[in-house]
């Protein structure tokens, strides 16, 4: 769990315990919570809870207390205020804005470079495409023209293509070609 969601529900507990206190509602007449209660609800060791314990002591949202026989903590006007305000759930939401604002920019290059990756391999495509339909469509006029220059001679000198005619095609035949 993060810390300063421990800490919200740290001042959560205390502030629920001073609310009832001045609400006359408090099993025991006591402002504190006892450490015991408080490693329970926040599910931490001594280490941790001075750990999240320290801002709110240095921003006075806290206290120590030691009387009634409950030695525990104890929150302030001002860890009231910072419960009621979500201040620390509000740092949290704010991070994780932060670090979006840090993958947007990130994610949009990645997204850029594969676009453009992508598009280069289809131009590349189709001008291998064009290149081979030129290719073939010069062939297919090289052919055409020949043809047309065999049709040509057929017809000015017939006699020599007459003993020359492996197929048995009558060579008087137009051809055509479409």
């Amino acid at each position: 769990m993060n810390i300063d969601d421990k800490r919200h529900k740290l001042l959560g507990l205390l502030t629920k315990q001073r609310n009832d206190l001045e609400l006359k509602k408090a099993k025991d007449n006591s402002l504190g919570v006892p450490f015991n209660k408080i490693y329970k609800e926040l599910d931490c060791n001594e280490y941790e809870l001075q750990l999240i314990t320290s801002e709110l002591y240095t921003s006075d949202e806290i206290g120590y207390h030691d009387a009634h026989n409950i030695v525990g903590l104890f929150a302030k006007k001002n860890g009231k205020t910072a419960y009621a305000n979500k201040k620390y759930k509000r740092r949290i939401s704010d991070r994780k804005k932060e670090r979006v604002k840090f993958i947007l920019p990130i994610l949009a290059f990645i997204i850029s470079l594969a676009s453009l990756y992508f598009s280069n391999m289809a131009n590349i495509r189709k001008s291998t495409f064009d290149t081979e339909n030129k290719e073939l469509k010069n062939k297919i006029d090289t052919l055409e023209f020949q043809v047309k220059e065999l049709k040509n001679d057929l017809k000015t000198h017939p006699n020599v293509y007459k003993n020359n005619n492996p197929l048995g095609v009558s060579l008087t035949d137009e051809i055509i070609i479409q």
